[in-house]
């Protein structure tokens, strides 16, 4: 099964390399990193926003992570954007957007038991959420909103980043990967299916130990990529994550099939531009690290290959103090407009919104 899986990556990669080189003229005229991004929009309240039935209601906000629906799923349109509010470790709700702009709709169920949602996943159609606070559990979502199954552990503590991994098959979990606030600990969740029908049981192993911020908060963010150029190297199965404490952002290679939890990872790039990373994103046209900071609400660039700094964003004003006041940042997507410039998506907690970063209005 691992050969089939890092063949298939490979032909991928040469297919994508292919691709693109037919493609360099049209990209050309295309904007593809945040350097030529210049219009921020805001798309919506994630506090004023409407019910399932349409009722307008307000909720615990503090808007922190994005989740960009990958296929239609039953009533989700491909392309929407969900966002989970935190509000304060007791938000219970994850809000919707589409079109853009437009008034949130709440998308979870309320028994679907959120209680501080953080990062969000989806694998085919269901959406995995890291249910930071109450429960201490991953909820796994269906396409209405409505609970899957709940995922609990002793090893999870205050699940914060999450993403999911290599399809093993076609049911309806795969391995996944989280990342813990209370102990900075990063988690592989290997789904184990007994037979067509029943629930699976999870085996969940430490796969790396990153360092723990003054105060023991250490909100690390996940992406999970087949393969990634890092210098000269090409990583497989790598695990993107950010190192808030260290100011940096790591590669973990190999996060499928690894089984120590000793190592930090590979460096990517640490150090300014970087001001304590709050969520990570990865630009689809190039495979570039999108960073957001928490203390000077910019978006960052990176180019893994090189280590260097492809642009910088201020997309918030206001000025984060010394006391961490005013600190906005936590989430952030990317993908494509409809004219196949980079669009990118972001949480902003002084606002209680989603905005966009484009190269012109949605």
């Amino acid at each position: 099964m691992k050969r089939t899986q890092v063949s298939l990556v490979t032909v991928g990669f040469l297919l994508a390399a292919t691709t693109g080189m037919a493609h360099d003229r049209d990209d050309a005229a295309r904007v593809t990193t945040i350097a030529g991004l210049e219009n921020i929009q805001q798309i919506g309240s994630t506090e004023n926003i409407n019910d399932a039935n349409g009722k307008p209601i307000m909720v615990d906000p503090d808007p922190y992570k994005i989740a960009i629906v990958p296929e239609k799923l039953g009533k989700l349109a491909k392309g929407t954007i969900l966002v989970s509010n935190i509000g304060n470790d007791v938000g219970t709700t994850i809000v919707k957007f589409q079109p853009f702009p437009s008034i949130g709709v709440q998308f979870n169920a309320a028994t679907a038991g959120l209680q501080g949602p953080a990062d969000m996943a989806f694998h085919r159609d269901r959406l995995l959420v890291a249910n930071s606070k109450g429960g201490n559990s991953v909820q796994v979502l269906n396409p209405d909103g409505t609970l899957f199954m709940s995922i609990t552990d002793p090893l999870f503590n205050n699940p914060w980043g999450l993403t999911t991994g290599f399809a093993h098959s076609f049911a309806p979990l795969a391995t996944f990967f989280v990342a813990n606030k209370s102990d900075a600990k990063v988690l592989r969740v290997d789904v184990q299916e007994r037979f067509p029908g029943a629930a699976p049981s999870f085996k969940v192993t430490p796969i790396a130990q990153l360092s723990v911020m003054d105060g023991g908060a250490t909100k690390i963010d996940l992406k999970w990529v087949p393969i990634l150029r890092v210098g000269d190297h090409f990583l497989a199965d790598v695990l993107v994550a950010q190192d808030p404490a260290m100011n940096r952002i790591a590669a973990i290679p190999n996060a499928s099939t690894v089984n120590t939890s000793a190592g930090m990872g590979t460096t990517i790039f640490q150090g300014t531009p970087l001001n304590v990373p709050g969520g990570i994103a990865i630009n689809p046209f190039n495979h570039d690290i999108l960073v957001v900071n928490l203390n000077d609400n910019n978006l960052v660039e990176i180019n893994p290959v090189n280590a260097s700094v492809v642009g910088v964003k201020t997309v918030d004003p206001l000025v984060v103090d010394a006391m961490g006041n005013n600190s906005a940042l936590f989430g952030v997507a990317a993908t494509a407009d409809k004219k196949g410039n980079l669009l990118v998506f972001y949480t902003d907690d002084n606002t209680n919104t989603l905005n966009s970063l484009s190269a012109g209005p949605l």
